[in-house]
């Protein structure tokens, strides 16, 4: 049968547009094959760029203690990721936290393994110390058959710090107030403080006397002011102190009444995360020193370490006082003491009642806050 001419030309133009079509179609499938295929590509290249790194989970001040649940893991792109930040977990931050009693730090190898490097006594060399797998909730490393325990410190944070900033060695640093079994949280309300301190700031506490000499006491403590009913307390702070700093600051306050125009009183640090505690300059008087040297709470390395400052060793034991210390500090508090004792006894006296008043007052708020009746 013959075919008509407009029939073949209509078959032929079906059978072209059927293989343009085939055509475009083969070369859409391509196309979106080769983007598929790039965007795995960048996908896998996004997923390589990712780190993990440590957090703070929220807003932090510079001094404030950095503790484990303010901490979390993140995947962060890696050209965010500081080379001294703490890595992919939050064990780093917490092992950085571990020394032993000479300060000396656990350190971290690459592969995870904690030890501690310290100096030779006796050799004057460099040596690594393996640290035990824990015992229990304690680290601990080897010396000769005997486990030696080391010490947990708190994180602070060195600046203010963002919700979802990475931690690294430049934004926290180990804190020198380390948690020792004597430290006890004391009240005070005998102490002038600045007008806008907040809980949670550190300060210095400091004795004036009338002629202008001013002795700091304690140093970089970290306060809390009692909260009664939403209102903060006028006059009271609560400080942790050590059984040496206790007695010390206890005999500040009895010469701060003992001589009219005295003052005990705070100084707030600007950047607590960066400035390290100041020097104490203040000495007890001897009453204090011997009770402080004979007190079983009072932990020997306080003792040592404030005996080394007042006193010349002699042979085994402590000889005389050192001069300079005596003549720069204890004499000018002594004669304005001695200035002042026909009224001493009465001004302490006077002193002790007041605060005892104070603190009978904010008791009895306390209580009144609880609803309950008293």
């Amino acid at each position: 049968m013959a075919t008509n001419p407009m029939q073949k030309n209509a078959r032929n133009s079906f059978l072209i547009g059927m293989l343009i079509t085939l055509l475009i179609t083969g070369v859409i499938i391509v196309l979106l094959v080769m983007q598929l295929t790039n965007n795995k590509k960048e996908l896998e290249a996004l997923r390589g760029a990712k780190e993990k790194a440590c957090i703070v989970t929220q807003s932090v001040k510079s001094g404030q203690v950095i503790t484990d649940d303010m901490v979390s893991v993140i995947e962060v792109d890696k050209g965010t990721v500081p080379s001294n930040s703490f890595g992919s977990s939050v064990n780093n931050i917490m092992n950085y936290r571990l020394q032993d009693s000479k300060g000396n730090t656990v350190k971290t190898t690459s592969e995870g393994t904690l030890y501690l490097s310290e100096v030779n006594e006796q050799t004057g060399e460099q040596q690594n110390r393996a640290i035990d797998t824990p015992d229990g909730e304690n680290y601990y490393y080897s010396d000769n058959g005997a486990k030696v325990e080391l010490t947990t410190v708190p994180i602070i944070a060195k600046v203010d710090l963002d919700a979802n900033s990475v931690l690294t060695t430049s934004t926290v640093k180990r804190s020198d107030e380390i948690i020792s079994s004597d430290v006890r949280k004391v009240e005070y309300n005998m102490i002038i403080l600045p007008s806008q301190l907040e809980t949670s700031k550190y300060v210095d506490i400091r004795l004036t006397l009338p002629s202008g000499q001013d002795f700091i006491v304690v140093s970089h403590k970290e306060i809390e002011i009692p909260n009664v009913d939403g209102v903060d307390s006028l006059s009271t702070i609560w400080l942790n102190l050590s059984e040496t700093e206790i007695l010390t600051l206890n005999c500040a306050i009895v010469e701060s009444y003992k001589v009219p125009g005295s003052k005990l009183y705070a100084t707030e640090y600007v950047e607590p995360g960066l400035q390290d505690a100041a020097k104490i300059t203040y000495v007890p008087s001897d009453e204090i020193l011997v009770l402080i040297q004979n007190d079983p709470n009072c932990l020997q390395e306080a003792k040592t370490a404030l005996w080394d400052r007042l006193y010349n060793k002699s042979g085994n034991g402590y000889g005389s006082r050192k001069e300079g210390i005596d003549s720069a500090v204890r004499n000018p508090i002594k004669n304005a003491i001695d200035e002042n004792a026909d009224n001493a006894s009465d001004n302490v006296a006077s002193g002790v009642q007041s605060d005892i008043q104070k603190t009978q007052e904010e008791r009895q708020k306390y209580l009144e806050s609880l609803g309950g009746s008293y």
